[in-house]
């Protein structure tokens, strides 16, 4: 007599969406409490995700927030407008309206935890700042081929003039001043521009309407 046949039970099936959902709370848990207040627990509770799925791939927290580092991208710039100034002006407002965002205040925060952290943060920090170098440093060097800057003029440095100043400038910006600075962003973005633009004796292409006197303000 053939013994019964056993159906087997099928276990649970894997979840899909797990590594998407877990790298979303990393980020979110980490922009709001930073490393020192960073857990797996958290994680766990804001993913809806049982621990030992979490665990399974990823052996701890280190591993686990870098991979979410890993996972942030620099937006795709539009090609070159043609102007440096023009190139500059998107760049600023979309650095100014990034760091409202969570994934700008993640990176700010890792920035500076990269500092007492660098075996942690500062590969990841490094990669991302390698592709926002890469991606705006080409719209400096096309506007020296066009003429608009010096020959010699160093892209690092109206990058980081013009980037550093809206940085700063959102740090040192109270809460409840914000929201006026967000709608405020393209004349805000006019003035560091056209400020950083006049120390480095830029010229306007012969299409561009405006042109900045000595002072470095359109005309």
């Amino acid at each position: 007599m053939k013994p019964a046949s056993v159906t087997a039970r099928p276990g649970r099936p894997p979840d899909p969406d797990i590594e998407p959902r877990v790298l979303n709370a990393t980020l979110e848990i980490y922009a709001e409490v930073g490393w020192a207040g960073f857990t797996m627990d958290a994680v766990a509770r804001r993913a809806r995700v049982g621990k030992a799925a979490l665990y399974r791939r990823w052996e701890s927290r280190e591993k686990l927030i870098v991979g979410a580092l890993a996972s942030l991208t620099t937006p795709v710039m539009a090609e070159t407008t043609g102007s440096l100034r023009e190139d500059l002006l998107a760049m600023c407002v979309r650095t100014l309206r990034a760091q409202q965002s969570r994934d700008g205040l993640v990176g700010l925060r890792a920035q500076i935890e990269a500092k007492f952290y660098p075996e942690l943060f500062g590969q990841a920090m490094e990669d991302l700042g390698k592709q926002w170098r890469t991606m705006y440093r080409q719209f400096v060097l096309l506007a020296i081929d066009r003429g608009e800057i010096p020959q010699g003029t160093s892209p690092a440095l109206v990058l980081d003039a013009v980037n550093g100043i809206v940085v700063n400038h959102v740090l040192s910006t109270p809460i409840d001043k914000m929201p006026a600075l967000l709608e405020d962003a393209p004349r805000y973005a006019e003035r560091v521009v056209d400020f950083v633009l006049s120390s480095i004796g830029y010229r306007p292409a012969a299409s561009e309407g405006a042109t900045l006197d000595t002072d470095g303000a359109p005309t």
